[in-house]
């Protein structure tokens, strides 16, 4: 048989992207028979047949294809055959029918040295009924294709006077939060030289560095184009996207780039694109001129043109608004410090110097847990921005359900490479900040789709959904999607999605809302809020004694009047009592009946009510993912692949956050990477959603414990110890 050419491949991905079923199963069969494609094409036309396949309706045909994958040499292929089978209920299984569990599985260790399978064949960790089915990809299912508006009346203008107020307020935040870490970190420094022989401290860092700090961001802010140009090509091989190549994928978005930028008088802003799957957009420079819109290759390849054109638009509205140059200042900053955590890890894990290698953990820890700090005075700025972003692409495109879809693929396409590379990728953690849908909403929401609009309910209808966000890089995404269809409907359109409608606050339906606010379970969930409220009206009460005493001359009594040491003293002990009294609630006992009985995760997910205080123990179990080596020595990448979709999930060492670092227990999370594990845990339902830990346990009987409740514990316990030194102290 002659060869199938290349475009044949590429002609049949397309139209699955366009929802083509039928003709992308002709061609994809056409690739797949060829006898000279080679073995890596006619996989990955293979793989796009069984979406094709079932969205075609041809869900037999997609079955037998998926049983002949699970049948291939290749682990991973065999694993993907397992996860996407709609009838799977054991672990992938290997040509001899063994089933293949963590034992057997070869794992890369610490020092990039595979293991060896055993050949015993394990007893599974729960009876056979008792396990879930295998998650069904969203690629592989349909869509409503809501109609876009042909005409539609402009939407009223918006005033940026929020949004610029915020980015002020963000820069001034981001100048006194780099001005303390610089002060405390040089004077640290010259304490330390004090005291080691032979070496004086360094004396200019004793003067005040503010305006050489004022000055170095001001000139990062004038670089910042050309600097992110260079650490994006240096981390993630950027390159240059012409017009032409982004009308081969979508016309539409040349017509909205031209057009817009025509209007406004604008010069054409710089294309680039990174060359992943993973579906990303960001925007940065500081003028206009000198803007860059950056898309993946992903993005352009598994979205379809109506949706591309929408997030370009959306990204023009970063540059109409001008926040894109704040936030461009933010990644100049974020980005070098991450480049830092990011290049010392993996050279550390090439180190065959235990010395060095413990100065690599050091040196990339540090340099993590800033760039975490760093990114902190921007949140509130992400989350505003995203939504001015998302009310310019309706308003320049008329199809807020084009832009609906292309958010819900992001997701999806962020589920996907993280179950693909068995890691969050450095480009999705690093720039998460930035993106146009946040990581770590899009992992539990890309994997439960299409089952998503109840899960989405929460983000529209739980009361406390809002204060929820308060440290979250981007805003509910049920509640994004809720606007989008209210402008859908306010343009007499069908929606993509079928969400609970936007209600309009009035002091009708506000009582009830305030009402139920005041419960116990709030009450508890906020109990760190309600201990330093407490702490303060204690301290003012004692100051009212103070001065009633004064009045009627009790002097033992009268020095409370005006002593700010009892507030400072109050705050902290009334804070650990309110953390003693919720720590029962956050972690009640977990027995083999409370988690047999445990709903499932689409469940919770979908309770409307539910908040992180409920704490619904749990046993899951599924694969083990995250990044190897250094790059993970705090816990940061742990997630679980579990049927019923991916979870973060949060350890604590026995030994604490310094037992993270220096003090590993056998077995670690981190040694069993890559491993088919069970998990027992506290489910949190919030704006994210993760496990809390309890333990992990191999198929083999090795267990991992989590210490957070003595952890917990042991923190109220020396906040209150602080409190009551500040009484005795006197200082």
């Amino acid at each position: 048989m002659a060869a199938v050419p290349k475009s044949d491949l590429e002609a049949g991905l397309t139209a699955l992207k366009q929802g083509n079923f039928s003709r992308a199963v002709s061609l994809l069969e056409a690739v797949c028979q060829s006898s000279s494609q080679p073995p890596a094409t006619k996989l990955q036309a293979q793989k796009a047949l069984v979406a094709a396949y079932i969205g075609n309706k041809e869900d037999n045909r997609a079955v037998l294809l998926l049983h002949a994958l699970s049948q291939n040499s290749d682990p991973q292929v065999k694993y993907w055959a397992a996860l996407n089978h709609p009838q799977q209920n054991t672990p992938p299984i290997d040509a001899t029918g063994f089933v293949v569990f963590e034992e057997d599985v070869p794992v890369a260790n610490r020092d990039n040295e595979i293991s060896p399978p055993k050949a015993e064949v394990i007893p599974p960790l729960v009876p056979q009924a008792a396990k879930e089915e295998f998650f069904t990809p969203a690629t592989t299912l349909g869509w409503r294709q809501a109609p876009r508006a042909k005409q539609w009346q402009a939407l009223r203008e918006v005033s940026f006077i929020p949004l610029w107020l915020l980015m002020a307020g963000s820069a001034i935040a981001l100048y006194w939060l780099l001005w303390k870490v610089s002060v405390t970190s040089m004077l640290f420094i010259n304490d330390l030289l004090v005291k080691l022989p032979y070496l004086e401290p360094f004396q200019p860092f004793y003067r005040d560095s503010a305006d050489l700090l004022r000055f170095l961001l001001l000139l990062l802010l004038a670089c910042s184009p050309w600097l992110l140009d260079w650490l994006l090509q240096l981390s993630y091989d950027l390159q240059p996207l012409s017009i032409d190549r982004l009308a081969k994928y979508s016309p539409e978005s040349r017509q909205v780039l031209q057009r817009f930028c025509r209007q406004q008088g604008w010069s054409l802003p710089q294309l680039a694109i990174l060359p992943t799957t993973v579906p990303v957009a960001f925007t940065y420079g500081n003028l206009r001129r000198t803007a860059r819109i950056v898309v993946s290759q992903g993005l352009l390849e598994q979205l379809a043109e109506d949706e591309i054109a929408s997030i370009y638009a959306s990204q023009l509205g970063h540059i109409a608004s001008w926040n894109f140059a704040a936030m461009s200042l933010f990644m100049v900053v974020t980005q070098g410090v991450y480049a830092i955590y990011r290049f010392v890890a993996v050279w550390g894990d090439r180190a065959p110097n235990s010395t060095v290698k413990i100065a690599a953990i050091a040196i990339s820890s540090a340099a993590y847990g800033l760039w975490w700090l760093l990114c902190l005075p921007a949140l509130w700025l992400s989350q505003l921005r995203i939504y001015y972003g998302d009310w310019f692409a309706a308003s320049i495109t008329g199809n807020p359900n084009g832009l609906t879809r292309a958010l819900i693929k992001i997701a999806i396409g962020m589920t996907t490479d993280v179950r693909q590379k068995e890691c969050t990728s450095w480009l999705l953690e690093s720039l998460n900040l930035f993106m146009p849908v946040g990581f770590y909403q899009a992992l539990t929401l890309g994997s439960c789709y299409p089952k998503i609009e109840p899960i989405l309910a929460w983000d529209c209808l739980n009361p406390y959904r809002y204060l929820f966000t308060i440290n979250n890089t981007h805003p509910l995404i049920g509640d994004r999607l809720q606007r989008l269809n209210a402008l859908a409907q306010y343009w007499h359109l069908d929606t993509e999605l079928k969400l609970p409608p936007r209600s309009n606050p009035n002091l009708s339906n506000l009582l009830p809302q305030l009402k139920s606010l005041l419960t116990n379970r709030a009450l508890l969930q906020f109990a760190a809020v309600f201990g330093l409220v407490l702490g303060l009206v204690f301290g003012g009460f004692s100051w009212l004694i103070g001065a009633i005493t004064q009045v009627i001359w009790i002097p033992q009594l009268a020095w409370m009047y005006g002593d700010w040491l009892l507030i400072k003293a109050f705050i902290p002990i009334a804070l650990s009592i309110s953390l003693f009294l919720r720590i029962n609630f956050v972690f009640p006992d977990i027995t083999p009946a409370s988690v047999s009985t445990a709903p499932s995760l689409a469940e919770q997910l979908a309770k409307i009510t539910a908040l992180p205080i409920d704490s619904q123990p749990v046993r899951l179990k599924g694969k083990l993912l995250g990044r190897r080596g250094i790059a993970n020595w705090l816990g940061q990448d742990l997630l679980l692949n579990s049927a019923q979709g991916l979870i973060k999930l949060h350890y604590e060492s026995p030994l604490g956050p310094i037992g993270n670092i220096f003090f590993r227990q056998s077995p670690s999370p981190m040694d069993l990477l890559g491993r088919y594990i069970l998990v027992t845990g506290w489910f949190r339902r919030s704006a994210t959603i993760w496990l809390d830990l309890n333990a992990l346990q191999t198929q083999g009987g090795k267990v991992s414990l989590s210490s957070q409740p003595f952890w917990a514990t042991i923190m109220a316990l020396a906040i209150a110890l602080y409190g009551i030194s500040i009484i005795l102290l006197g200082r």
